[in-house]
């Protein structure tokens, strides 16, 4: 938030630049930054990770700290600089609530002309992920939404990047949200939806309830052949 009040743009790309040198030393190819999500409720307990309110100044200084994570050359990230991962998409800085991880009440408009510009730009970029908002909007989860996942940044973006889940949030869809049966259901919804790799810290059923949707015919192996693509794809830039 002080980054976006400097409204130094190269400042932004700078700071991004030391973070992923002294990250690379450390041998981590790979942040989950920068924070993009419109802060515009003083509830919000994450207010200090965003660029502030405005679609515009946000745009801007998450242009550069992408550039300045990845460097240049997109194709071959170099020994000095990292993947970025652009989050959280998106609507996640307005809950009606005012906490975090809670739903959102976001017309399709303001999504498209306001909280979709920072990414829009961040992609155009080359930024090569993105991870996905852990709330609901309008009672549908982001981890279930297939026309924001797989329609608004795969196919109209022809965006080839990695789309990564939140802290242990396809579970969220069954335990929270309630919006399937099961623990299996909820990853069916996710993959299908466009999600590629999964952020799952408590468990490894995932990788058995997964390939038995597939063996099933609830997922298709294209889908998982797509998710590993852009997986190595990433990795070998």
């Amino acid at each position: 938030i002080n980054m976006a009040a400097a409204f130094n743009r190269e400042l932004t790309r700078y700071c991004a630049e030391i973070t992923a040198y002294e990250t690379r030393a450390c041998c981590v190819p790979w942040t989950f930054a920068p924070v993009m999500d419109l802060g515009r409720d003083p509830r919000w307990p994450r207010m200090w990770e965003s660029f502030g309110e405005d679609a515009y100044v946000n745009a801007q200084m998450a242009v550069q700290a992408v550039r300045g994570l990845q460097g240049d050359n997109l194709n071959k990230v170099d020994e000095y600089h990292i993947s970025s991962c652009i989050k959280h998409f998106m609507g996640y800085g307005v809950p009606v609530s005012g906490k975090d991880r809670t739903p959102s009440n976001i017309s399709e408009q303001d999504l498209r002309e306001r909280h979709f510009q920072p990414f829009l730009n961040a992609i155009q970029s080359g930024a090569l992920s993105v991870m996905v908002n852990s709330a609901l909007n309008n009672g549908l989860p982001f981890h279930a939404n297939y026309t924001l996942l797989t329609g608004w940044l795969k196919e109209d973006l022809n965006w080839d990047g990695v789309i990564v889940t939140d802290w242990a949030d396809i579970n969220n869809l069954y335990q929270r949200d309630k919006i399937c049966g099961s623990a299996k259901e909820a990853i069916k919804l996710a993959i299908n939806a466009g999600i590629d790799m999964a952020m799952t810290p408590y468990e490894w059923s995932f990788c058995i309830d997964l390939k038995n949707l597939v063996e099933e015919g609830e997922v298709s192996m294209e889908r998982i052949d797509d998710a590993v693509r852009r997986i190595l794809r990433m990795k070998f830039r």
